[in-house]
């Protein structure tokens, strides 16, 4: 089961995801109408006024050029996600007025024709109501308005006529207007079940695919995430001829905290020193823990002298920064190494880690440089 915090951000995407399908199907729909519109206007051409009839043609090309231009803006957009949901009002009103047009059009064209005619406005709007069913089903509310529009004007009119036959016409009407309403039920509840199971096997990959990549005591990227990611940016700054720097940063005299005031007392250290590299960083830099008490941070397009200001920036607001829990307060240290190559991955990792051993043996909660490659020193820090 997914948790109910979810079921809001889940409701929208569902939401979402009917739109698109509506405005995927909608585009063939507008045509549909277009063409039968003609086609009705070729029946009753020859006995009813011209008129009204070529009034009632612009009217229905023009609200189907409305709709066509809402798809055409729609589709440049591209809306992803819960943005697709701004889209359903402008979809609804161009939709009703389209409806509209049909529904109430009809009757004034042949309020005074023969019940021959109206009999074939009749059918031919049933023929409407049925493909509205079909096309709109998938956002309940929508079908059964559209049906409504194109249906219940010519269904009163027949009920207000002195006529058995178009009363039962008018009943049969409303019959399957029921029916449709029944109909768009089930269907949108169908759709809807694919949509949630969709959606709520999507965020339970996702929950997973994140519970994998992070460390779950600090929130920061594991082992395995941090050099996938690393990888890939080494890759990047190699292409752009810019240099790779990284820090590997190791708390001090981490087992005494851990065996003088508790584990939950060491967790917190290691919480406050993942809150301090978060806050660190740009949002180029990539940031792990990647051991117990062993943390490494990327700094792309940074070179040795930069990432030594950075380095010691860091070494100085951890030295300052006073870990409270309920038992116990106390100060933390880190030693920190520093290496700069755009080679691999690997050769950074261990030129680091031999800087950082050397940061140890010099008496710890130091910074020092990979000696291997020269330190080039700049007046200020640009990070």
């Amino acid at each position: 089961m997914i948790d109910s915090s979810h079921t809001s951000p889940i409701a929208d995407n569902i939401q979402s995801d009917k739109l698109k399908l509506l405005y995927e199907q909608s585009y063939q729909a507008v045509f549909f109408s277009m063409v039968t519109s003609l086609l009705y206007a070729v029946i009753i051409w020859p006995h009813v006024s011209h008129q009204p009839i070529v009034i009632w043609l612009s009217v229905i090309f023009v609200t189907s050029s409305f709709r066509l231009f809402l798809f055409q803006n729609y589709k440049r957009s591209n809306p992803q996600g819960t943005d697709v949901l701004k889209w359903e009002q402008p979809y609804l009103i161009t939709l009703i007025i389209s409806s509209l047009t049909w529904g109430l059009g009809t009757v004034i064209l042949t309020y005074n024709q023969p019940l021959l005619y109206q009999l074939i406005t009749y059918f031919v709007l049933m023929g409407m109501a049925g493909a509205a069913l079909g096309v709109y089903s998938s956002v309940r509310y929508i079908a059964i308005t559209t049906i409504a529009c194109v249906l219940l004007p010519t269904t009163v009119w027949l009920f207000i006529q002195d006529s058995r036959t178009t009363v039962l016409i008018a009943l049969a009407s409303l019959l399957f207007f029921a029916s449709a309403i029944r109909a768009t039920k089930i269907l949108a509840c169908t759709l809807h079940q694919t949509f949630q199971l969709s959606n709520e096997l999507t965020l339970a990959r996702d929950i997973a695919e994140r519970l994998a990549r992070t460390d779950t005591l600090t929130n920061l990227n594991n082992r395995r995430a941090f050099k996938e990611l690393c990888n890939q940016r080494i890759q990047y700054c190699q292409r752009q001829q810019h240099p790779v720097s990284l820090l590997l940063l190791d708390l001090d005299f981490f087992k005494k905290i851990n065996d003088q005031f508790g584990h939950d007392a060491g967790d917190s250290a290691l919480q406050q020193l993942a809150e301090i590299l978060t806050d660190t960083v740009r949002s180029s830099d990539i940031c792990g823990r990647i051991g117990g008490e062993e943390f490494a941070l990327l700094l792309s397009n940074t070179n040795m002298g930069e990432a030594s200001l950075v380095a010691e920036k860091l070494k100085l607001t951890i030295e300052h920064t006073v870990i409270k829990t309920a038992e116990a307060q106390f100060s933390i240290t880190a030693s920190i190494g520093v290496a700069c190559s755009n080679d691999s991955l690997e050769s950074l990792l261990k030129a680091a880690d031999k800087a950082m051993y050397k940061a140890k043996q010099s008496g710890r909660n130091r910074v020092v440089c990979d000696d291997s490659k020269p330190v080039q020193r700049v007046s200020q820090l640009h990070h």
